[in-house]
């Protein structure tokens, strides 16, 4: 049987585990996206996102193996826990298999083939087209995939905790939690613009002076996602301390804090 503090020390690394699969899927995605089949390496490129799905679906069915050492009680929360961490490995796994045909349709062509514009109807043409459903059905299956594994990480820390077993609560404010998840679930960018930072989540701006903040406390970093020429749009991850700090937190939101309300006295009437 395992000891209680190798049981403790597991349980409390996994939902940050499962954040940082959350992490894994989201620069996926953004990797995903540079993907141009008129490039000249388009084919090996197909192929090494296949790799990269193939390493999400292993990292997802690692992630169960280890939970399963823990010995928890399989409460429906916990259970959930399981069932989302199989959708995400057999996703990735379909996603895989997806990007294979990617590789191999663009591998029939020559990059001259795949460059021309307008492409004229015919053998190339189809190929393309059906490289480029296989693709869309990659990036489909892979959309929610971040998301789902903080879905998972929040379930399996609530369930973690009522079992007496949780990590130590880290200090933040409720607007940096909501920055922390977030970016967990990648939805955060920052954008430069002259002398100027604006950070955006998915529904809109979030203040920079939150950024900053997480930023010196070491839990989030900046990525480029998107390599085009001149542009300065980067993806916020969150660092390996920042997923322990989110993890310890989840379930548990920060309260927003407000100056204690001042309570003002009557003036007196001086009695001569």
């Amino acid at each position: 049987m395992m000891a209680k503090a190798d049981r403790a020390h597991l349980a409390d690394a996994l939902p940050s585990y499962l954040l940082g699969l959350a992490e894994g899927t989201t620069r996926f995605r953004d990797q995903l996206a540079t993907l141009r089949f008129s490039e000249l390496f388009a084919a090996v490129e197909a192929l090494q996102h296949a790799q990269r799905a193939a390493s999400l679906s292993e990292a997802a069915k690692a992630v169960t193996a280890e939970l399963g050492k823990v010995g928890l009680y399989v409460s429906p929360a916990v259970r959930d826990t399981f069932s989302r961490l199989q959708l995400l490995a057999t996703q990735a796994q379909l996603a895989d298999e997806h990007l294979t045909w990617v590789h191999v349709y663009l591998d029939e062509l020559t990059s001259e083939e795949r460059a021309q514009r307008p492409c004229p109807p015919g053998r190339v043409l189809d190929t393309l087209l059906e490289a480029g459903r296989h693709l869309r059905e990659a990036d489909t299956l892979t959309a929610l995939g971040a998301p789902d594994a903080l879905h998972a990480a929040t379930d399996l820390a609530v369930a973690l905790r009522e079992q007496k077993v949780s990590s130590r609560v880290q200090p933040m404010s409720a607007a940096q939690y909501a920055a922390l998840h977030a970016a967990a679930s990648g939805h955060v960018s920052v954008d430069v613009l002259g002398n100027e930072e604006w950070a955006w989540n998915r529904l809109g701006r979030i203040s920079m002076a939150t950024v900053r903040s997480l930023e010196s406390r070491g839990w989030i970093f900046r990525e480029a996602y998107q390599p085009v020429p001149g542009s300065r749009l980067v993806r916020i991850h969150l660092t390996e301390a920042g997923r322990t700090a989110l993890a310890s937190r989840l379930g548990r939101i920060p309260l927003v804090t407000r100056p204690r309300a001042v309570e003002v006295q009557p003036a007196r009437t001086r009695v001569h």
